[in-house]
C-alpha cells in the first residue's frame, strides 16, 4: 500500500475520477482538481508530494508549473509524439514522465516512484538544512550568535511548514513570561494571548479549523482569523524553557504530521543551542570569579602581610626597644651597685619578653590557622576563642550540631571571618564578653558574632578613608559574597557590634560536620 498526498490535475472528468479511484484505493490521500487554478488553491490549503498533471499542449506547460509550489514533484502524463517536447517546455523541477499510452499497473509503479523519489530530495534538503544547523550550533558563544542561530531556525520552520507566521519564543526567568526571540511574517496583536495559551500546554500541539479536542483554542483562534496552529516546546530537563508557535491563515489551510516531526527536530537544535550558551555563560561566570577570587587572595595576602608588619612594629618592635634601654639602665644600676632598682628594672625587662614571646605566637598562630580538615570547624574556633578567654575576654561559642560537612572554601572562609571579627574585638573594642553562634536551616550557614565593647559607626568605615586597622572589615565583606553570602555590621558607639554572616549551601552536602 501506499501512502502519501497526491493532487491531481486533469480537466476529463472521467479521467480524474478513475485516476482518483484507482489511487486512492492504493492508500494515497488524493485530491483531483480540474483547472490550474484550483490545483494552486488546494497546494496552498495542504502540501501534497506530487502532482500529476496531463499535458497536451507542452508550450503551456511551464507557464502552468510556474504557478504551483516550486518545490512540489510533478508526475506530467504527455503522448509518445510530444513527450520530447513536453521535456524541453518542462523547466527545472523534480519531474517525473510516464508516456501514454500505459497499463494501470505502470501508472501506479510511476507514482510510487515520483513519491519515493520526492521524499529522498525532501529528506535531503532537510538533512542538509539539520546539518548546516548542527554546525551552527557548534558556534555558539555568545548571546549575539544565540539569536542569529534563533533566527536561522526560525527562517527553516517558515520554508519548511509554509507557515505564514513563525515565533521563536524563550522564558524569561524573571518573569515567567515568553519572549519572542525571533519571528517571521506578519504579526497582529491578537496573536499574543493564543500564542501564550498554547505554549504553556507544554507539548506539541497540532490544531487546525476541524480539530474539537481543544475547545477554548479552537474559539480563539476562530476570534484571531487563524486556520491552522502547531506549537513545539523547547525543553530543557523536562522544562519548558520556550516553543516555536507556527500560524497558518488561509482558510482551509492545515499543518501536517511531517511539519510536526521536521518542527519537533529543529526544537531540538533550538533547546541545545540554549543550554549550551547557557553553560558557556556559565563556564565564563566562573571564570570570571576565579579571576576575582584570585585578586582577592593576593590582595587579603598582601593586606595581611601589612596587618603583621603593623601589628609587630607597633608592638612587639616597640616593646623590644624598650626593653633594649632597660637593659642598658640595668648597666648604669649594677655600676652604682643599686640592687634593689635592679631587681625591679629586670622583673620589668622579664615582663616585657613574657609579653613579646606571647605576642609573638599570636602572631604566628594567624598566620598558621589550624588544619581545619583534620580538627574541624568548631575545634578551630575553640581554639581562637581560648585565646581570647586567656587574655580576659569571656568568649562563648555554640554550634549546631545538624552543621553539615562544609566544602574547603566555606570552612576557611568562616574560619578567617571569625578570627578577623575576634581579632577587631581584642584589638579595638574594649570588650569584655564575646558571643558566637553558628547555625544551619534550610540550607543556609548563618554565623553571629557579638561584643559588649565599644561599638564604632560601620559606615563611615566603609565610605571614608579606611586606615589599614579596618582593611578586615571589607576583606570580611569581600570574601562573604564570594561564597554567595551576604555579611552586615551592626555597631553603636558604647553598644557593642553584631557582625551577621550568612551563606548557601548546597543541598547535596549530607555529612555532619565535626562539631
Amino acid at each position: 500500500m501506499g501512502s502519501g498526498r497526491v493532487l491531481i490535475l486533469e480537466s476529463n472528468r472521467r479521467l480524474r475520477l478513475s485516476r482518483t479511484r484507482t489511487l486512492s484505493g492504493e492508500g494515497y490521500y488524493v485530491t483531483g482538481v480540474s483547472s490550474v487554478e484550483n490545483a494552486a488553491k488546494a497546494a496552498k490549503r495542504q502540501s501534497y508530494e506530487l502532482l500529476i498533471i496531463r499535458v497536451e499542449e507542452p508550450e503551456l506547460l511551464n507557464m502552468l508549473l510556474a504557478q504551483l509550489p516550486p518545490e512540489m514533484s510533478v508526475l506530467i502524463i504527455a503522448a509518445e509524439g510530444i513527450a520530447s517536447k513536453t521535456a524541453e517546455c518542462s523547466g527545472i523541477g523534480i519531474h517525473s514522465f510516464l508516456i501514454q499510452p500505459f497499463s494501470m499497473n505502470k501508472f501506479k509503479g510511476s507514482v510510487a516512484q515520483a513519491i519515493d523519489r520526492a521524499h529522498l530530495v525532501k529528506d535531503g534538503l532537510e538533512t542538509k538544512i539539520l546539518a548546516n544547523l548542527g554546525h551552527a550550533n557548534r558556534l555558539l558563544a555568545s548571546e549575539t550568535e544565540i539569536d542569529k542561530f534563533f533566527k536561522l531556525i526560525v527562517e527553516t520552520s517558515a520554508t519548511g511548514t509554509k507557515a505564514d507566521y513563525v515565533s521563536l519564543s524563550i522564558k524569561d526567568e524573571t518573569t515567567g513570561m515568553f519572549v519572542v526571540k525571533a519571528q517571521q511574517g506578519d504579526y497582529k496583536p491578537t496573536w499574543k494571548n493564543i500564542c501564550q495559551q498554547v505554549i504553556k500546554i507544554g507539548k506539541p500541539i497540532l490544531l487546525d479549523e476541524t480539530a474539537r479536542n481543544h475547545s477554548c483554542l479552537h474559539n480563539l483562534m476562530t476570534e484571531a482569523e487563524i486556520s491552522a496552529m502547531l506549537c513545539v516546546p523547547l525543553i530543557i530537563k523536562e522544562n519548558v524553557i520556550g516553543a516555536i508557535n507556527h500560524i497558518k491563515v488561509t482558510k482551509g489551510t492545515r499543518f501536517t504530521t511531517a511539519d510536526l516531526d521536521f518542527t519537533s527536530i529543529l526544537s531540538w537544535w533550538g533547546s541545545i543551542a540554549l543550554e549550551n550558551a547557557k553553560l558557556f555563560s556559565s563556564i565564563q561566570m566562573q571564570r570570571l570569579h576565579l579571576e576575582k577570587l584570585l585578586h582577592e587572595i593576593s590582595l587579603a595576602q598582601e593586606n595581611e602581610r601589612k596587618r603583621v608588619a603593623i601589628e609587630i612594629h607597633d608592638g612587639v618592635a616597640q616593646w623590644m626597644v624598650g626593653a633594649f634601654y632597660d637593659i642598658k639602665a640595668c648597666s648604669t644600676l649594677i655600676s652604682e651597685s643599686r640592687f634593689a632598682d635592679l631587681e625591679l628594672e629586670l622583673a620589668k625587662i622579664r615582663n616585657t619578653l613574657q609579653r613579646s614571646i606571647k605576642e609573638l605566637r599570636r602572631a604566628i598562630a594567624d598566620l598558621r590557622p589550624p588544619p581545619l580538615e583534620e580538627v574541624g570547624l568548631a575545634t578551630a574556633l575553640h581554639q581562637v576563642a581560648k585565646v581570647l578567654n586567656e587574655e580576659g575576654i569571656r568568649c562563648y561559642i555554640e554550634v549546631d550540631e545538624n552543621l553539615p560537612q562544609l566544602t574547603f572554601a566555606e570552612e576557611s572562609t568562616t574560619y578567617w571571618i571569625v578570627q578577623e571579627a575576634l581579632t577587631n574585638i581584642r584589638n579595638h573594642s574594649g570588650a569584655s564578653d564575646v558571643s558566637l553562634h553558628i547555625q544551619f536551616r534550610d540550607d543556609t550557614v548563618s554565623v553571629e558574632i557579638s561584643d559588649n565593647g565599644g561599638g564604632f559607626n560601620p559606615d563611615e568605615i566603609m565610605d571614608s578613608e579606611i586606615p589599614l586597622g579596618h582593611m578586615g572589615l571589607l576583606g570580611m565583606k569581600e570574601r562573604a559574597e564570594l561564597l554567595g553570602g551576604y555579611l552586615s555590621i551592626n555597631s553603636r558607639s558604647r553598644k557593642g557590634t553584631s557582625i551577621y554572616f550568612t551563606f548557601p549551601v548546597s543541598p547535596r552536602v549530607t555529612m555532619k560536620a565535626k562539631v
